[in-house]
């Protein structure tokens, strides 16, 4: 299946389980391809044919975004450099979640998570410890017993008692011997950001042209928490207290008009406010529902409430 294919299919079944899903990003670079929301459920996704074209500098700005906007990174692919992606399995992509469609439409299907997940030489499952632990001493079953049914070693049963993991093959023995099942499943759209993900600017922004530097100064002025993203259709999250706002900063042409529409369809599923600003002065206060400020009115501007209070005018 081509790519734009599978982003099709993968928004048409968001769409099916009660998704909002924003419209389809054709603007390169861009570090996810959707943005899904249901009730309280933020996803951004991003979709590969092969999950192993995804670079360590994409999914850390994935990461960084999904933190910003309190919502869940997750990779949609067909193949990995060693084949087809297993049905009901996860992978993982410099800690990001990544699943196949079909283990995306068995999720929405059946409401069930996957338990398994792809690991160094096999799939593997989380255990149970606590519940291991008590099944085996309610029945009776000594440590060397256990270890002698599971074919592993004693050391190895109490690793696993102690919060190891274990291989599809061992827990299904775990299981045969305890009757129970001992597996916890994977909440493949809860993800738990690091401390590096929460890390509010990126300290390299000279990529950025002087124009977009000189208003992540002024927005800092104003109070407001500035981290730029180099792969997003917008060039910032501007944060003050819990007021975000997604921040296009660019010259005023045709990209910026198309990026403008992008926008707008992103702050609706986000459900936060986007702000336009460019250097050239036009006789527009929005552009597609999504309002527009040009930099001399940003330089008038005396606090974040002040902003807020013209945008919600413009809206």
């Amino acid at each position: 299946m081509r790519r734009i294919e599978l982003l099709g299919e993968v928004r048409d079944t968001l769409f099916k389980a009660g998704f909002y899903v924003s419209e389809l990003f054709s603007m390169r670079p861009i570090s996810f391809d959707l943005i899904a929301r249901r009730d309280n459920s933020l996803l951004i996704i991003k979709v590969l044919t092969n999950i192993d074209s995804m670079s360590e500098d994409i999914a850390r700005e994935l990461k960084k975004l999904s933190s910003l906007l309190r919502g869940s990174p997750i990779i949609i692919g067909e193949r990995s450099g060693a084949g087809l992606l297993t049905e009901d399995v996860v992978y993982d992509r410099f800690g990001i979640y990544a699943i196949n469609l079909e283990t995306l439409r068995t999720f929405f299907k059946d409401g069930l998570q996957p338990e398994v997940y792809a690991g160094p030489g096999g799939f593997y499952v989380n255990l149970d410890h606590e519940k291991l632990k008590i099944l085996r001493n309610e029945k009776n079953i000594s440590i060397g017993s256990f270890a002698r049914s599971l074919k592993v070693s004693r050391r190895t049963v109490q690793m696993y008692e102690d919060g190891m993991n274990a291989s599809v093959e061992v827990a299904i023995r775990i299981e045969d011997v305890l009757e129970k099942n001992i597996t916890i499943p994977i909440d493949i759209f809860t993800h738990k950001p690091s401390k590096k993900d929460r890390e509010p600017v990126l300290k390299n922004v000279n990529k950025f042209r002087i124009f977009q530097k000189e208003i992540f100064q002024m927005l800092e002025r104003l109070g407001y928490e500035v981290t730029p993203l180099e792969r997003a259709p917008f060039e910032a999250v501007s944060q003050e207290k819990k007021e975000i706002l997604l921040t296009c900063i660019d010259e005023y042409n045709k990209r910026f008009l198309k990026k403008a529409h992008v926008i707008n369809s992103i702050s609706k599923i986000t459900e936060k406010y986007a702000v336009l600003i460019t250097n050239k002065e036009v006789n527009k206060k929005s552009i597609k529902g999504t309002p527009l400020i040009v930099k001399k009115e940003l330089q008038k501007t005396r606090g974040p409430e002040e902003l807020l209070d013209l945008l919600l005018e413009r809206l």
